[in-house]
């Protein structure tokens, strides 16, 4: 099994297990923590896939983006 192919195995595994957590136990604190793993770790799978050949404004596409949820998902998960 080659590096990469073992980092989105497991990228996967800890997207699926912090979802479903987090669904699963939602009003409890460390759950929202897990929805926040989640989001995290979706955007770092993307990155690591698909960024490597994008050009500038797909790159500044994907980095507003991941700003916009990442802190949307901060304020539900620690503030609201």
């Amino acid at each position: 099994m080659k590096t990469s192919s073992f980092r989105l195995g497991y990228r996967i595994v800890l997207i699926v297990f912090a979802l479903f957590y987090g669904i699963a136990a939602y009003p409890d604190g460390w759950s929202r923590f897990a929805l926040l793993v989640a989001v995290i770790a979706i955007f770092m799978t993307i990155e690591d896939r698909f960024m490597k050949r994008a050009d500038k404004k797909q790159r500044m596409i994907f980095i507003i983006l991941f700003a916009l949820v990442f802190f949307v998902t901060f304020f539900f998960v620690f503030l609201a």
